[in-house]
């Protein structure tokens, strides 16, 4: 199996400088590298979650870092950089992870880390198996049980070992791994008094232990207008 990328200049009127049948300069934008099996559903909708990426903005500061946790290619690290002091993406899948780092540089966002890891409980730290489920790099999960094209593996850390500060705003994209996620980050969202975090979940009623963990830490989860699966968990 392998991914084949194309890349998705934000305008789609502006003019690129051809000075060869061999190059093409790009314009001084965000450029997204984006999985080419989609490319169809792209030019017929535009960017994924678009809507719900300008929707973030308010949450995001300049004074504040963001962290993009499951940021397959960048759409919202790369999107929500400009309203933020730092942002942290996390991609523990390689090939994802090489076009997240090709979309910062063709961005030329300085403000963007990448980070080739996944993030989980303190039980997850080291090396774990990625089960690899579609040809665009979206669902990828550890816990996955059917559907598996491929496995990789890949490395956990927690949220607090890396003693990340002053954080504003938290997407979490993880597959099911979202309540470890939280449980290797206690500390790191006290002392940054608890940042909104927008996360997915497809079955509220089997993930009581998640919505269950965040109201321990006084979130309160409200679900997100006009998406069926996104939830916002905020003070």
């Amino acid at each position: 199996m392998s991914t084949d990328y194309f890349i998705l200049s934000k305008q789609s009127d502006d003019v690129r400088n051809n000075d060869s049948n061999n190059i093409v300069v790009l314009p001084n934008q965000i450029s997204y590298i984006l999985p080419h099996n989609l490319v169809s559903c792209y030019c017929e909708r535009g960017l994924f979650e678009s809507g719900l990426i300008e929707w973030c903005k308010q949450f995001c500061s300049l004074d504040k870092n963001m962290l993009d946790i499951g940021a397959h290619t960048g759409t919202y690290a790369l999107s929500l950089a400009k309203q933020s002091k730092h942002v942290y993406a996390f991609e523990p899948q390689k090939m994802t992870y090489y076009a997240l780092c090709g979309g910062v540089a063709l961005s030329n966002l300085k403000n963007i880390t990448c980070l080739n890891m996944g993030l989980g409980a303190e039980s997850q730290i080291g090396e774990n198996t990625l089960k690899i489920i579609s040809n665009d790099g979206g669902g990828s999960s550890i816990h996955a049980t059917e559907g598996i094209l491929r496995e990789e593996k890949i490395k956990i850390e927690t949220m607090d070992n890396l003693q990340l500060e002053d954080i504003g705003f938290i997407k979490m994209d993880v597959e099911d791994n979202e309540l470890f996620v939280l449980q290797g980050a206690v500390n790191t969202l006290k002392q940054s008094k608890y940042p909104p975090i927008l996360f997915e979940c497809n079955e509220k009623e089997a993930n009581k232990e998640l919505f269950g963990f965040m109201e321990s830490l006084s979130y309160k989860v409200i679900s997100v207008g006009g998406v069926s699966n996104m939830y916002l968990a905020c003070q």
